[in-house]
């Protein structure tokens, strides 16, 4: 029997054997379109009837439900009938093996860990679901079609983001322009598709074609959004302009590059606060499907538009600077995200938002640890505990002490690190708060890892993983499992550790935590390698990058790719070694971990001078203290790298 084609992106057609089917009324199809990518779960009919018809309770409502489920069920000789599992109260639909969904494969390619699932994925997206198509529909079904475009836009951007960096780590370049330019077209505002392109053209001498992509966005983003590029892409610009000696006559350049401070006030005034919260909309989409550069450039665009609202924006404005601050830090962008912190610090100083200024400070803490800066981290994070203090605000008073345990333990400075954590602990039970004990509990276990104590860390993070099971906090506890198989490995427990990644694998692939997930593999990884089982490590290894690859997870993914090329070393695959060190520096390079990007760099250079060695992959290791937020507070964790410079999240 011949195959029904349900193709969504577009304008919405139905197809068997090359000819096309019409369901009986827009409604109809507008139905299937939303059962089809809400096909996770089952819809219940009033709801449905509510979203399409306006009111679920009706008669005629109910009667219009059937008609239309009535109407999808004989297409193309009642093929659907077996996708749509209905009840008197819920129906859902069910992919089946005779009905094709360009939704379905899109997604499918989207969350796959290889190159060639990505191309697919591009060759599917072919514009927005159910483009072209005029509704006639209540107002709640299109902020849902809107919502679900928004979604879907974002994860075919970062689809393209991160074939983008494969072909330029492959040194591919046709390849390269060919996926930035469709970026671009996609989404002609994209700064992420200009910076792309722009670096395209360097490689390639083409400086002419530099300025006018340049001269294009400054253009688009002006007309479109009445603002001028990020400082980042400005950076990026003169850079290379310099480098290639391009532009010297160019003048609409020269003044899209000299605007001053200034210059994002100017333009069109028709953009409104409004405007300003599609865009953090978008943002949050984006990071939803790991978009956090094409984020970082969306959240920028919504700064810009709050900007010009003056002081009655403010609050909004600090919220938004900090959500940038937040997919920065996924980034690694530490510079960034230290000025985008102080922006958010002034602002909360000026209108006097104590609880603004405590959450500011807290992150200011944070990243300056990363940065090296202890002495400012600790005195951020003791203004933050002085102003929770104040206010009486014992839940932020733990998070403070939390953050201070954090600053010290990052420091090395165990003996203080312990007593923030002992008082963060004895306030969450005080305040009864099960699940902050549990993390109070978790970080203690992690800093007497840190001092050589792996039996009382084994003792803690039991106690931990007690709590977060008992509160069914699922991350958590993954974390905890984690810890807890360090502290096994660190006391010669092999086994038993062993054990407990395989068991954070199993668990993140259960939930659904693929950062975690990668981690459990490296982890296991290495164990092997340790055990000279280098085909297991191999193996780890390798579906470690490809899930960093697909989720975007920059700085994991170069450190893991430096171990990928040491086991290549080890197994003598010198021409699988240099092309990981090649690809790791790609990485670091868009995460902007220059520490890293040169350590790489003198590995990649010392690999064509003399050539590595397997001894290369028997270096000292370091662990890379780092941290999750989760909800039930501040989590220290750490993994291990080969870079003992480099610091990552």
């Amino acid at each position: 029997m011949e195959t029904l084609n349900l193709r969504m992106l577009g304008p919405g057609a139905l197809e068997i054997g090359g000819r096309s089917l019409r369901p009986h009324s827009t409604k109809a199809l507008a139905l299937l379109a939303f059962l089809v990518v809400e096909s996770d779960r089952p819809h219940g009919r009033a709801g449905l009837a509510e979203l399409l018809w306006g009111d679920g309770s009706t008669a005629s409502s109910k009667q219009s439900l059937r008609q239309a489920l009535h109407s999808l069920k004989a297409l193309g000789g009642g093929q659907l009938s077996d996708c749509l599992q209905i009840d008197q109260a819920r129906l859902r639909f069910v992919p089946g093996a005779r009905v094709d969904t360009d939704i379905h494969r899109f997604l499918a390619c989207a969350a796959g860990t290889e190159p060639t699932q990505w191309r697919e994925a591009v060759s599917l997206y072919r514009a927005p679901l159910l483009e072209g198509r005029i509704f006639e529909v209540p107002e709640p079904f299109m902020s849902w079609l809107d919502v679900a475009r928004t979604r879907l836009h974002a994860l075919a951007v970062h689809n393209l983001d991160r074939l983008i960096i494969d072909d330029v780590s492959r040194a591919d370049w046709d390849a390269a322009l060919a996926h930035a330019t469709l970026l671009r077209q996609l989404d002609p505002g994209s700064e992420g598709a200009a910076r792309h392109l722009m670096r395209i053209f360097a490689v390639r001498g083409e400086s002419q074609a530099i300025e006018l992509e340049w001269s294009r966005l400054g253009g688009v983003l002006q007309r479109d959004f009445g603002v001028v590029p990020s400082d980042q892409s400005k950076a990026l610009y003169l850079r290379l302009r310099e480098g290639s000696g391009a532009g010297s006559g160019s003048t609409v350049s020269t003044l899209v590059v000299s605007a001053g401070p200034d210059a994002d006030r100017c333009g069109s005034t028709a953009h409104s606060a409004r405007d300003a919260d599609a865009f953090v909309r978008a943002a949050r989409a984006a990071e939803a499907v790991y978009a956090y550069g094409n984020a970082v450039d969306l959240y920028d665009r919504a700064l810009t538009l709050l900007r010009r609202s003056g002081r009655e924006r403010s609050g909004r404005l600090c919220e938004v600077l900090l959500l940038k601050e937040v997919a920065l830090e996924r980034l690694g962008r530490r510079a960034e995200q230290s000025t985008t912190l102080d922006e958010a610090n002034s602002i909360a100083v000026s209108v006097d938002d104590t609880a603004s200024l405590a959450t500011v400070l807290l992150r200011q803490a944070g990243v300056l640890a990363y940065l090296g800066r202890h002495a400012a981290a600790a005195a951020a994070a003791q203004h933050a505990l002085t102003v929770h203090r104040a206010a009486h605000d014992r839940p932020g008073e733990a998070e403070a002490l939390r953050e201070l345990g954090f600053v010290h333990w990052h420091a090395e400075e165990y003996g203080k690190a312990l007593g923030y954590a002992r008082e963060a602990l004895a306030l969450h039970r005080r305040l009864a708060d099960v699940g902050g004990e549990a993390s109070a509990l978790h970080n203690l276990a992690e800093i007497h890892r840190s001092l050589g104590s792996p039996a009382q860390a084994v003792e803690w993070y039991e106690r931990a993983l007690q709590l977060h099971w008992a509160c069914g906090y699922r991350e958590g506890e993954i974390l905890s499992l984690f810890g807890l198989a360090h502290a096994l490995e660190q006391s010669s427990d092999l086994p038993g550790s062993r054990r407990r990644y395989e068991a954070v694998l199993s668990a993140s692939e259960r939930h659904g935590d693929r950062t975690m997930q990668s981690r459990a593999l490296h982890a296991l990884a290495m164990q092997a390698c340790r055990q000279e089982d280098l085909d297991t490590g191999l193996a780890h290894l390798q579906r470690a990058v490809a899930i960093d690859r697909a989720i975007g997870y920059a700085h994991a993914l170069g450190h893991d790719l430096l171990d990928l090329s040491a086991v290549h070393l080890l197994r003598d695959e010198r021409i699988q070694a240099k092309a990981s060190l090649e690809e790791a520096l790609v990485w670091f390079t868009c995460t902007e971990d220059h520490d890293a990007a040169e350590a790489t760099l003198d590995r990649l250079q010392g690999f064509d001078v003399q050539g590595a060695s397997a001894a290369d992959a028997a270096e000292r290791r370091s662990w890379i203290k780092s941290h999750l937020p989760l909800a039930e507070g501040k989590v220290y964790c750490a993994f291990e790298s080969p870079l003992a410079a480099s610091r990552t999240t």
